[in-house]
């Protein structure tokens, strides 16, 4: 079909008809342009509303739950010393006095330090290590002595007094009763001879 015909076509068609045709596609697109603008809509009105979930939820604060928490003891309990140094692997001095009971500090499943409990409220802490491993925190220092070389601190807090020492890449710690610097430098002599 040429131009021409194309033409003498064109004028044949009732004005009627494009008008109708014109008037059609304008509605078509605006229902589609008013659909289009009904879901950006929706899609904002969902993003608000989980919006507003979101930080009504955040605001609150956590139930806890009501099951209790199981932590395991650090500590295990053994029947003598010489049970405590098969876990350690290391030699344990040990006073000629009543033992109440004998411990095991572990950290991350590795037996770290041992502990004695003597009847008399004294007790005693040996680690591989340095520093204070007494567990007690706050106490002054009373005085500093030497004993066989090794220099030990002598410290009181409240009504306890203890001293603390290290010794051939060992920290030790002896909270005691009474006057404990004997009890001291027995576990020192003790040590040494292991």
């Amino acid at each position: 079909m040429n131009s021409r015909k194309f033409s003498e076509a064109m004028n044949e068609i009732d004005n009627k008809y494009i008008k109708e045709a014109i008037s059609f596609r304008r509605g078509n697109v605006g229902n589609r342009s008013a659909r289009m603008m009904g879901g950006v809509a929706a899609a904002c009105l969902c993003l608000m509303i989980g919006g507003v979930l979101f930080f009504a939820r955040s605001r609150n604060p956590a139930v806890p739950d009501p099951d209790p928490v199981q932590v395991s003891n650090p500590f295990l309990s053994v029947d003598t010393p010489e049970e405590m140094e098969r876990y350690l692997d290391f030699d344990i001095p040990v006073l000629n006095k009543e033992i109440r009971s004998c411990s095991i500090l572990v950290r991350d499943t590795y037996p770290v330090m041992g502990q004695i409990d003597y009847a008399d409220g004294s007790q005693f802490r040996i680690q591989y290590g340095s520093g204070d491993i007494s567990g007690i925190y706050g106490g002054e220092q009373e005085k500093q002595g030497e004993i066989e070389g090794v220099e030990v601190r002598y410290y009181r807090y409240e009504d306890l007094s203890y001293a603390l020492w290290e010794q051939d890449g060992f920290a030790f710690s002896y909270v005691y009763t009474g006057d404990g610097s004997g009890e001291v430098e027995t576990l020192i002599r003790e040590f040494e001879n292991l």
